[in-house]
Parts: structure tokens; C-alpha cells; sequence
């Protein structure tokens, strides 16, 4: 293998980055996109460097890269826990996490959401919705009112759904539907998060964080075809989640 590469690297090379371009001209600048480029990067640069000459940086990199894998174990670890949430207890309010709209339209993962909250919030019609996510590129209008609008169309009263049409992250998410909440008069509230399966844990911990009293979860079914890399998304996006917290 070690021969092959070596060979053949400059074509390897030539096929990473033609297949980058590739998917980003028909896929844009996605997660799966960039984490495409930062494998062919590191590739193109890693092949290269003489390690029998650098024994220093070869186990810096060893010990980086078992560090990188015992924690991808750990967080997916905790990650598997939350994919099947569907907690039945009493909450205060609803929190319903955006996940992306094209123009006015729906991402599937986003429908998906709203499809799994609709038993909770219909058997609840006195508990205040939160609809959460603001306005990215490419998205007309802000996620929240997009939401709005498919839970109203579902037969859910407009009164019952609040918009917090600010957030671009699922920290703000929560940091920005509990200042909703404050605004109540209620101090101490009990959530119903309703997210992806894949993004529960982390939702629930940065909940957690932001100061709920207790953060319950129905976690909404994920396309099986893109698990894998929400999954490896979710590793990226709970590292950074920790890393914030501990710097804030």
C-alpha cells in the first residue's frame, strides 16, 4: 500500500481534488463537502512528509490521531443514547430545533421535526410551541415563520406556536427561546426538545447548560442514506459545543 502511494500519489492527488470540485459545482459548500476537502488536504499533505525523518512529528500525529479516534468513540457513545428519545412527561413549553429551508420550502430533516412533534403538541394544546431558527443563505424567509406555517396548516392553533426567528445555532437556539421564556415570568421551565435523533444529546446538553430545569426529548427519525455523515457532523458539532462552553 505504502508503494502504491508512493507511485501513484500524484494521480491520487489528481482524483481527490478533481472529485472535490465535483461535488462542490452539484453539492455547494455542505458539511459532507468541506469534510470531503479537509480529507483530500490532508491526504495530499500528510503523503508527502518523510517520516522516517520526522519521528517527532510522526508521533505527534500517532498520538493526535488516537486521541481524535478514543473521542469520536466517546462522544458517538453518548450520541447513540439520545437517537431514540420519546419521553412522555409534562412540560412547560415545546422547543422545536430548525434544520434548513430552501426559499420557503422544508428541508426533509426539518419536516421530519415538525412531523414528530405533531402527536405531543396536538394531545397538549395548551402548551406553548417554540419554533426556533433564523434566516441563513438561500432560505427566504426565516425558518421559524416556515415552521409556523406548516404547523398551522397541520390544524395547530396560531396562538399556541412563538417564533424565535433569531438563532443560527443550536446553542442560540436555546439561549434565545429561554429568554422567550424568561420573558413569561416562568423561572425555572421543563422542556420538550424535538430534534433529529442524531442531534438530541447534544440539544439536550447545551439545554441543559443555558439553564432549563430539565430538558426531556422526542428525537424525530433521520434519512438512514445520511446518518453517517450527520453522525460524523455531530461528532465536529459536540466538540465545538464543548469547546464554547468552556471558553465563554
Amino acid at each position: 500500500m505504502k508503494k502504491f502511494i508512493r507511485e501513484k500519489g500524484l494521480i491520487l492527488d489528481l482524483i481527490f481534488m478533481a472529485c472535490f470540485v465535483f461535488f462542490l459545482v452539484f453539492w455547494g459548500w455542505n458539511f459532507a463537502v468541506k469534510f470531503f476537502g479537509m480529507i483530500t488536504v490532508a491526504f495530499i499533505v500528510l503523503r508527502r512528509i518523510d517520516y522516517q525523518k520526522h519521528i517527532l512529528l510522526k508521533r505527534i500525529l500517532l498520538t493526535g490521531f488516537g486521541i481524535a479516534a478514543v473521542s469520536f468513540v466517546i462522544i458517538e457513545a453518548l450520541v447513540f443514547t439520545q437517537l431514540n428519545s420519546n419521553d412522555p412527561e409534562e412540560a412547560d413549553y415545546v422547543i422545536i430545533l430548525g434544520s434548513g429551508i430552501k426559499g420557503t420550502e422544508l428541508s426533509l430533516t426539518l419536516k421530519q421535526r415538525l412531523d414528530a412533534s405533531l402527536d405531543y403538541i396536538r394531545s397538549h394544546p395548551q402548551t406553548p410551541v417554540i419554533v426556533s431558527g433564523g434566516q441563513g443563505p438561500g432560505e427566504s424567509i426565516p425558518e421559524a415563520l416556515a415552521m409556523k406555517n406548516y404547523l398551522v396548516d397541520q390544524g395547530i392553533s396560531p396562538t399556541q406556536v412563538i417564533m424565535e426567528d433569531r438563532s443560527t445555532s443550536t446553542q442560540e437556539n436555546m439561549a434565545f427561546s429561554k429568554k422567550i421564556i424568561d420573558a413569561s415570568g416562568l423561572e425555572h421551565p421543563k422542556i420538550m426538545i424535538v430534534t433529529s435523533d442524531y442531534h438530541m444529546f447534544r440539544s439536550k446538553y447545551l439545554a441543559a447548560k443555558n439553564g432549563y430545569a430539565a430538558e426531556y426529548g422526542i428525537s424525530a427519525p433521520s434519512p438512514g442514506y445520511l446518518k453517517p455523515i450527520n453522525m460524523i457532523r455531530e461528532y465536529f458539532g459536540t466538540i465545538k459545543a464543548l469547546l464554547y462552553l468552556l471558553t465563554r
